[in-house]
C-alpha cells in the first residue's frame, strides 16, 4: 500500500539507518522538527512548561501546566460536534508538512504537534473507523513490541479521554516519563494482589493506588490476548448497556521479551469539576497519561490550585466504585 504521508528510508537516512520502529520513530521526530514549524513550536513550548509534584506516600503525581493541550482537554466529543468537523487523523486531512511511518499496512506513526512527552506520537488507523479496542488489542501488542523499551503505548477509550473517538488510534510516549513506569513493580504487590499465576501469565489487581487497575504480564502473545479477552468480556458484562465499549484506558509496553499491559476500568468520562460554573470549574479531563501519573492542566489557575484533595475527588468519581472493582477482580481470579 502506498501512503502519501509516509516517509521512506531514504527520507530518514540523515537521522537513522535502523529498521527498528522505535529508532525510526525517534528519527521521524528529528525530521519533523526540522521540516514542520507547528511541531517545532510545540516542542519549543514544551521546553518551557512548569511542573510540580504531589506526593501520596508510596507514589506521586506530576502536574504539567501545558496550555497547548487545551485542544484535547476541552475537546467536544458529542456526536453533533464530531459530525461538524473534519477528522484531523484522516490521511487526507493531515497538514501538508506532516509525515509519518507506515506500520503493518494499517497504521501511520505521526508526531503529535501538541506534546506531553519529550517524544510523543499519535498512531491512527489509515481508515476512518471508530475508536474501539475490541479486535485491535493484538495490534496494540505488536506496536508495543515494535516500539521496544523506548516507548509506552497507550489507548484512550471513546469516552475516556480520546479527542477523536470517531477515528481509531493509539498514542505513544517515552517510557519512564510517567510515574507508573517506575512505581509499577512496587504497587502491584504492596498496593494490590496477584490474581493469576498460570503458566507464563501473571495478573494483578491494584486498589490502593488512588486509581484502581488490572494488569497482565507475559512473554506469550497468545496468553496476553486470552487474558485481555477474559478481562474485556467480564468488564463488558458489568458495564451499562448502550455504551460503545466498556470504559477503559490502557498502557502497554514490551521489554526484555515480556509484555506488560495495565488496564484502568472506569465509571465516568469527566469529573464534576469539569462542568462546574465559575471559580468552581477545574478543567480536568483524565486520560491514560493522567492515570499514568502525569496530570495535564491547560489552564494556569488550575495548575496552581490542584492539590491532593482535588485529585482524590477526580479519581473517586471517574474510577469504579471499590465494591464494583473488587467484584471484577474476583471474577477474573476465577477465570484467568
Amino acid at each position: 500500500m502506498t501512503i502519501a504521508a509516509a516517509l521512506s528510508d531514504h527520507d530518514l537516512a540523515t537521522y537513522t539507518r535502523s529498521l527498528n520502529l522505535a529508532q525510526r520513530a525517534h528519527a521521524l521526530l528529528q525530521h519533523q522538527k526540522a521540516s514542520w514549524e507547528t511541531l517545532r513550536n510545540g516542542y519549543a513550548m514544551l521546553d518551557t512548561i512548569e511542573t510540580r509534584t504531589l506526593i501520596f506516600g508510596d507514589f506521586v503525581f506530576r502536574l504539567q501546566f501545558n496550555p497547548r493541550r487545551i485542544v484535547s482537554s476541552a475537546a467536544k466529543v458529542d456526536a453533533k460536534s464530531i459530525a461538524e468537523r473534519k477528522c484531523f487523523l484522516c490521511p487526507g486531512h493531515l497538514p501538508k508538512e506532516q509525515r509519518g511511518l507506515a506500520f503493518a499496512e494499517r497504521y501511520l506513526v505521526l508526531c503529535n504537534p501538541f506534546p506531553i512527552f519529550p517524544e510523543h506520537f499519535t498512531i491512527p488507523d489509515l481508515s476512518h473507523t471508530p475508536q474501539r479496542i475490541a479486535g485491535t488489542f493484538g495490534d496494540m501488542l505488536d506496536l508495543a513490541q515494535a516500539m521496544g523499551d523506548r516507548y509506552t503505548l497507550f489507548y484512550n477509550g471513546p469516552k475516556c479521554g480520546a479527542s477523536a473517538p470517531d477515528h481509531f488510534h493509539f498514542q505513544a510516549g517515552d517510557r519512564g516519563f510517567m510515574p507508573i513506569d517506575s512505581e509499577y513493580d512496587y504497587i502491584k504487590t504492596h498496593l494490590g494482589r496477584q490474581i493469576a499465576n498460570r503458566g507464563s501469565l501473571h495478573a494483578y489487581a491494584v486498589d490502593k493506588y488512588l486509581r484502581s487497575l488490572i494488569s497482565f504480564e507475559s512473554p506469550s502473545r497468545a496468553a496476553m490476548m486470552e487474558a485481555f479477552k477474559t478481562f474485556y468480556g467480564a468488564f463488558e458484562e458489568m458495564s451499562p448497556a448502550g455504551q460503545e465499549e466498556p470504559m477503559l484506558n490502557i498502557l502497554a509496553s514490551h521489554a526484555r521479551g515480556n509484555w506488560r499491559v495495565i488496564c484502568f476500568p472506569r465509571a465516568k468520562h469527566r469529573p464534576s469539576c469539569f462542568f462546574a460554573e465559575g471559580d468552581a470549574r477545574i478543567l480536568l479531563s483524565p486520560a491514560s497519561v493522567d492515570f499514568g501519573g502525569v496530570v495535564v492542566t491547560p489552564l494556569e489557575q488550575d495548575f496552581r490550585r490542584v492539590d491532593q484533595t482535588v485529585l482524590m475527588q477526580m479519581f473517586n468519581e471517574v474510577c469504579l466504585a471499590p465494591d464494583v472493582f473488587h467484584g471484577l477482580a474476583r471474577r477474573l481470579e476465577g477465570a484467568l
